[in-house]
This record gives structure tokens, C-alpha cells and sequence, in this order.
């Protein structure tokens, strides 16, 4: 009997990744030796082997994912589609080059041999139709098996990481040259439903410069690097209430697409996919580019400091500095956000009510007064609009930096970078926004780990003047006495 987390994890599995691979020799050996089970078990019933190729390619594929999923990834299941209909080359958002029937026999063949498990989807009708994908995952067995000492696979990926391990599939079963590119610029309906649209020059621009950034991502070592204890924490913290809709983090994710809304390019236009958005924010100062540190730099009031430049007024320094003995500083930030993205101030009350924020009322009132100059912009959905002007500046931001060298993580209204490029972002977080909205911008950084270091460091100092000022020694030696591990990168 599943335990209540194990079935959260089935209901929220994400999608089975098509393009899983691997060029490694020893991942060959592995894959090739279940290969191998697969067509004795398929001579003993007497089927009729055909293209063993293609067998062999939709089988890797499916080995690979699962693996990663399970390494990976928080949620070692994934859901797969046993409805023919779904592998269809219908649309710029379903460029899936496996066929139904080679994979659906390759995961079939995985299941008898004990490699996969799988908890059957279902379909049935109350009033509406009700269903839920297959959902799958490696059993011990195929974990096993290919990290068994003999292929050498553990040593590999002690050397090179699981990024370079497990690549992005290049080609098709068939050897012909093709781009697997997953559609990156996309357009929801009012229901969030993905819809085609005709492409323009500007969405074709969009497209690129998403490729350049994709591109440089793709190039960097990115890790949450966190000790056994921190590891535990962060399980507890994905699985608790509050982050059951965050249950899919997979660590592979290092991708970014864009998400208009509304079937308009004028509403969000967010970049979304790196799975650093998705960690719990107290973790992200944990995260590693290139085996150094990194610093997160925050827009402050970004949305509200737009909207006063749009007015030409002056915000106060702090928009969220109401009495907190009244209005706790979170309550304040939930606030604003439901207030500017609600369409009437009934449903932002009711909104802000439901989400756990006491006296919704009094604190919408105190925030129309507090923020008066641009109280005609409360309730009117603008939120959405800002969205997509904050994301054209985390598009500026993030292509420049990138002409410079850096690679830098997108949080919509934060950025995360290498410290030695905390500089270097401020100065330019400051132009870009002058630039678009006319006035000064208010940057903040987050706490890092390093001056979490710099305070241990002084604490150590006081204590014992002889102890060492050399940073890095203080790193080895927390090093031998926690281990460390690096949850994702190469």
C-alpha cells in the first residue's frame, strides 16, 4: 500500500522526457545488456523482431529518463501517455519523434523484466471525463544495473557529472539531422490553455535571443550544493503542504522558456524552467555557478516603482513599511501582489482572506492609502501587464550580462550570479531599468552564503585570534566534518 507522500508523488509525476541520452560508452554497455534481455524475452514469446535499432533507441531513451528521474529529481515518477493519439506531430508545441508502438512495447518489456514499476492510468466519466496518465519509475533493479561496478558508470559520472552524463538527444531513431528544440516562446488562453499563433519577426527575435541564453545555461555548471542535514530540510520542506504543487523539481531542468497569457503578447511573458525557481527561496544561496559562490540582486517594489515612474512620482523607499505589529511584512507583499493583479477589490479581499492574510480589509485600505499616487492601478489586473514589462528587462539584463561573460539565473524580479559579477549586475539592473522607466532603480541583495561564512569567520575570530582569515580552509574543513553534496551539475 503507497504511503500518502508516495501518492502525491504519482498524482504530481511530470511529463516522461523524450530526449534523454547519452553517448558514454559505458551507459552503451549497460543499455546494450538489457537490450539483450529485451530480445530474448521477445524470442521467447515468439514476436517478430523488427528494426532492432529502433528497439534499441526507444528503449535507451526510456532507461535514461527514469534513471535521471531517479537521481535527479525530487519525484522519481513520470507520467506517459498510452494514448496513440498523443504522439502526433500536430503542433509547434508536440515535436515528440518516438513512436507509440516502440515505446509503449520498450516500457511494456522494462515492466516484465522488473526494470519498471507502474501505477496504471484511468479514464471514466462523472458528469465530465476524469483521467490520469500511466505513471512509471525505475525499480532498484535498473538502478542497479547500470551503475553496477562492472560498466563503470558511477566512475564516469564522478568525473564528467550527470549533465554531461545524460545529454539532450540530437537526432532521430532514423540518424537524420533534426533540431529537438522544445517550443520556448508560449501563448495560453484565458484558461491557460496552450494555443498556436502566427509568428512575427518580434517573436522570432524573442526566440533567439531565449536560444542564446538557453545556450549559455546549457554550458554552465549549475549546483545546490547542501549538506546531509540541509538535504533532509529541503526534502521536508518540498513535501510539506504548503509545496505539494513543487513536488516535481527535477534538477535537470537548467532551460528556459517564456509564457504569455490571455492569447495576447502584451500579458506575462515570464521566463520560466530552471528548477532554481522552484527550490524554497531559503536554499537559492545555496546554489553554485561554476563551482563559486553566488549573490542574489533584488528589484525591490519592482512593480510598484514602475508604476510610480509611470506617474513621475517618487515611491517611499520602503513600499512595504506599514506598522508590522499590525501588518506583518509578508502580509504586506501578498497584499500587493493579489491587489494589483485582482479585477475588483471584493476578490482581492477574498483572495487576500484566503490566503491566510488577518484583517484582508483594513490592510487593502491601508495599502490605498500608503500608496495613493497609484491607487487607480489597484484592482485593475495590471499585474499581468508589469509582468510582461518586468520580463523585457530580464531579457536585457540577462543577454548583456551574458556578453560579459556571465551566466545569470532569472527569478522574474531577482537575478542570481557569480559574486565576483555582483558589481557588474548592480551597475547594469540600475541602467536597464533607468532606461525603460525613467528613474532610479532600488537594488537589494540577498543574503549569501559567503557573508554567512564572513559572520561564522568573525565569530571564530573573536573567539580564538588565531584562527585562520583564509575562507577556502574554512570551506575544506566544514567539508571533512559535514559531508557536502551537490544535489545537480557536471
Amino acid at each position: 500500500m503507497p504511503t500518502d507522500i508516495e501518492v502525491d508523488l504519482i498524482k504530481s509525476a511530470p511529463q516522461f522526457d523524450v530526449h534523454r541520452w547519452s553517448d558514454f560508452p559505458e551507459i552503451n554497455l549497460a543499455v546494450h545488456d538489457i537490450f539483450e534481455e529485451v530480445l530474448a524475452l521477445r524470442r521467447g514469446k515468439g514476436t517478430r523482431i523488427r528494426e532492432p535499432k529502433k528497439i534499441r533507441t526507444h528503449l535507451k531513451v526510456c532507461i535514461l529518463d527514469l534513471w535521471a528521474a531517479t537521481r535527479l529529481s525530487l519525484n522519481p515518477y513520470r507520467s506517459i501517455s498510452r494514448n496513440k493519439a498523443d504522439y502526433q506531430n500536430e503542433s509547434r508545441y508536440r515535436k515528440i519523434f518516438l513512436t507509440y508502438a516502440y515505446l509503449i512495447h520498450a516500457v511494456d518489456d522494462l515492466l516484465e523484466l522488473g526494470y519498471v514499476e507502474q501505477s496504471p492510468g484511468f479514464r471514466y466519466r462523472t458528469g465530465a471525463m476524469v483521467g490520469r496518465r500511466s505513471r512509471i519509475k525505475a525499480t532498484a533493479k535498473l538502478v542497479d544495473m547500470i551503475e553496477a561496478p562492472d560498466y563503470g558508470v558511477g566512475n564516469v559520472v564522478a568525473a564528467n557529472g550527470m549533465l554531461d552524463v545524460l545529454a539532450r538527444l540530437k537526432f532521430d531513431p532514423d540518424d537524420a539531422a533534426r533540431s529537438i528544440e522544445s517550443e520556448t516562446i508560449i501563448l495560453r488562453d484565458s484558461d491557460g490553455n496552450v494555443i498556436d499563433y502566427e509568428e512575427t519577426a518580434h517573436i522570432s527575435q524573442m526566440r533567439s535571443n531565449l536560444s542564446k541564453i538557453n545556450s549559455k545555461l546549457a554550458a554552465t555548471r549549475i549546483a545546490l550544493r547542501i549538506d546531509d542535514e540541509q538535504f533532509a530540510a529541503l526534502n521536508a520542506r518540498i513535501n510539506s503542504e504548503r509545496y505539494r504543487d513543487r513536488r516535481t523539481i527535477d534538477f535537470t531542468n537548467n532551460q528556459l522558456h517564456r509564457v504569455f497569457n490571455n492569447a495576447s503578447f502584451e500579458d506575462g511573458g515570464r521566463f520560466y524552467g530552471g528548477w532554481w525557481q522552484e527550490i524554497p527561496r531559503e536554499f537559492r544561496k545555496h546554489i553554485e555557478i561554476n563551482r563559486r559562490d553566488t549573490v542574489e540582486l533584488d528589484y525591490s517594489g519592482h512593480h510598484i516603482r514602475i508604476l510610480y515612474a509611470d506617474k513621475n512620482e517618487i515611491p517611499p523607499d520602503d513600499p512595504y513599511d506599514l506598522s508590522e505589529t499590525e501588518f506583518p511584512r509578508e502580509d504586506q507583499k501578498r497584499a500587493i501582489l493579489v491587489i494589483l493583479n485582482a479585477g475588483n477589490r471584493y476578490s482581492a479581499i477574498k483572495a487576500m482572506a484566503k490566503s491566510g492574510i488577518k484583517n484582508a480589509s483594513g490592510l487593502a485600505a491601508a495599502m490605498e492609502d500608503r500608496h495613493g499616487a497609484i491607487k487607480d492601478q489597484f484592482y485593475s489586473g495590471v499585474g499581468i501587464k508589469l509582468q510582461r514589462r518586468d520580463s523585457d528587462v530580464a531579457e536585457i539584463v540577462m543577454l548583456e550580462m551574458l556578453h560579459r561573460g556571465a551566466t545569470v539565473l532569472p527569478l522574474h524580479d531577482s537575478f542570481l550570479v557569480r559574486s565576483s559579477y555582483e558589481d557588474e549586475l548592480k551597475e547594469f539592473m540600475q541602467l536597464v531599468f533607468a532606461d525603460f522607466f525613467g528613474k532610479e532603480a532600488k537594488i537589494k541583495p540577498k543574503v549569501s552564503v559567503r557573508e554567512e561564512w564572513d559572520k561564522q569567520k568573525k565569530l571564530s575570530n573573536d573567539a580564538d585570534p588565531f584562527v585562520t582569515d583564509d575562507l577556502d580552509e574554512l570551506f575544506k574543513a566544514a567539508d571533512t566534518s559535514k559531508r557536502t553534496r551537490e544535489i545537480f551539475g557536471p
